[in-house]
């Protein structure tokens, strides 16, 4: 028995190599290989005949009885291996031809070798790999977290109130400043325990009828009553979260999953030191907090023209490469099981031209070098995840600075984490190229690199020449314009 390794899409080999199987020990796959061979036998003779070369005979008649020998007649029993669903069942398939099962086998233990080296000589955390959880994961796992917002509307609406009545009163009257409150790491114990003087609205449901009743209650009493609501509001939200991001797992798994990969992630990325209902408690009360505020800010116009042209590139920029980067990160990995499904599937078909003189070797040449172009994937999108792992980390740290996740780094920390997002769906969209050109060399992959940077060189010079000339224009609409 032989191993297939894959990143995803093990389900969809095992189908592959089961059809594989089945079609290849078919009698009537049987015959039409016989009607090759008398084919090739046919073309051989004309060959002989006109060009008086006996070696073609030859030639045809040892490759063709190899090519079928070696590689069809014997079978072997495969395992598929899915680094992202290590519970793969079934996971064994039986008499797959001999030539196609050892290719995938070599071609992909070389790409999962080498896959996992780069993995632990780049040093990430083991549940921040590629491997295992897939490009990016810490900053999709920080991003998916960062916009979350209380589930429990009654929690949601004393929260809020409390903000409102008790926590900004307590700012007006110096408890603490909003200095404090932006600078800290723990929000709801700086706000700790409440003013006894003042009073808010707060909600209660009951949980046998539904009804809701609303009572006037102390601030003390309003943080004591939400304190103990914490725990039970972090354990239901993160039962649902986790099914979100972990749709194949079971809601315990999933659960479980999510609250042991979430202080990795925010450990390598911005240095918390929190497990995850820390960091649960503290982003559900960042996010409460800035929707309690009301704030406005305002700008003198001195360098206005400036400020536009600057901000209008940039917005262009991140919205063409957050559209390319948006599907690339969607079907570049897609694309990757498509096509090694695909090179797996088209054995069968492909086997006949092997058999045939001349074209027989080329055909066999190329289909090989197709297995280890798929191989060549894996490796790039560990350094590309790498790269963009080191990064994101490097920045986001710089952000959070001593005071770690607060209400002052949050949306900084979100903003940088939206651009290694976007940056990576755009390079990941460059990798069947890349793996295309290692083997020819840099020089045959260099008229890539300008392209990468067209959005951003464009973006910027539309809007310098906006703001050099005064013509600006923006929200204009053309709706069903006709000329005669």
């Amino acid at each position: 028995m032989v191993e297939i390794f894959t990143v995803g899409g093990g389900d969809y080999l095992v189908n592959v190599f089961q059809a594989v199987a089945a079609w290849t020990g078919n009698g009537g796959y049987k015959s039409l290989l016989q009607v090759v061979m008398v084919m090739g036998l046919g073309l051989s003779a004309i060959t002989l005949a006109f060009n008086q070369d006996w070696r073609a005979w030859i030639n045809w008649f040892l490759g063709a009885t190899l090519i079928y020998s070696c590689l069809m007649v014997p079978r072997l029993d495969v395992h598929v291996t899915d680094r992202l669903n290590p519970s793969l069942a079934p996971a064994n398939v039986s008499n797959v031809p001999l030539g196609l099962a050892l290719m995938a086998s070599f071609t992909s233990q070389v790409g999962d070798y080498l896959t996992g080296s780069a993995e632990v000589v780049f040093g990430l955390p083991g549940d921040l790999n590629y491997s295992k959880n897939g490009m990016i994961y810490g900053a999709r796992l920080y991003d998916a977290t960062r916009s979350l917002r209380i589930s429990d509307p009654e929690f949601a609406a004393n929260l809020d109130e409390h903000f409102r009545q008790c926590v900004f009163y307590d700012v007006l009257l110096g408890r603490y400043s909003m200095k404090e409150l932006a600078e800290t790491s723990d929000i709801w114990t700086t706000i700790a325990p409440g003013s006894q003087a003042r009073a808010q609205r707060f909600l209660t449901r009951d949980t046998g009828t539904g009804q809701v009743t609303s009572n006037i209650i102390t601030c003390r009493e309003a943080y004591d009553a939400l304190n103990a609501q914490w725990a039970g509001l972090i354990d239901g939200m993160g039962t649902v979260f986790g099914r979100q991001l972990y749709p194949n797992q079971t809601a315990a798994l999933a659960k479980a999953k999510l609250f042991a990969d979430l202080p990795v992630a925010y450990q390598y990325l911005t240095g918390v030191s929190a497990n995850a209902t820390e960091i649960f408690k503290q982003t559900l009360t960042i996010n409460a907090m800035s929707q309690a505020m009301h704030s406005m800010a305002a700008t003198s116009g001195a360098g206005n023209v400036d400020v536009y042209a600057q901000t209008r590139a940039d917005i262009q920029t991140e919205r063409t490469y957050g559209s390319i980067a948006s599907n690339a990160m969607k079907w570049v990995p897609l694309l990757n099981v498509v096509l090694t499904v695909l090179f797996y599937a088209l054995f069968p078909v492909l086997f006949p031209l092997f058999l045939l003189p001349k074209t027989g070797p080329l055909a066999l040449k190329g289909y090989v070098t197709g297995f280890f172009y798929l191989a060549a994937w894996g490796p790039l999108f560990v350094i590309l995840h790498m790269m963009l792992m080191y990064k994101g980390a490097a920045d986001m740290s710089a952000v959070a600075g001593s005071s770690g996740l607060s209400l002052a780094s949050f949306t900084g920390m979100a903003d940088v984490n939206s651009d290694i997002g976007l940056l990576a769906g755009y390079l990941i969209a460059s990798v069947p190229f890349l793996a295309g050109g290692v083997a020819k060399g840099a020089m045959a992959i260099s008229h890539h690199a300008t392209s990468y940077l067209n959005p951003s060189q464009n973006a910027a010079e539309e809007a310098a020449r906006e703001a050099s000339t005064g013509n600006v224009s923006l929200g204009n609409t053309s709706f069903e314009n006709s000329s005669v």
